[in-house]
């Protein structure tokens, strides 16, 4: 099961021009899986507690992240002109 971090806006970049930008977070999507067993970890606490577990085999080098990245839309980071 992916774990999923939401986006959400961090702020605003003022440019030369004076447009305000929004800066954002963006929304991430990661797996992490055990590249021996195929077993996927809910999250980075279950994967660290298997690495540690001194009955597995699983060691840190066997362990593989997959990260999806959702980029804003266009719209969304145009930004706006000041109003003169």
């Amino acid at each position: 099961m992916p774990i999923v971090e939401p986006a959400e806006q961090i702020g605003t970049i003022e440019l030369e021009d004076g447009r305000v930008v929004p800066r954002y977070k963006v929304k991430t999507e990661t797996t992490i899986t055990n590249m021996d067993t195929g077993q996927e970890y809910e999250s980075e606490e279950a994967m660290q507690a298997d690495i540690d577990d001194p009955n597995t085999s699983t060691t840190a080098d066997r362990i593989k992240r997959d990260v999806k990245v959702f980029a804003p839309s266009l719209k969304d980071m145009l930004g706006q002109t000041p109003k003169e």
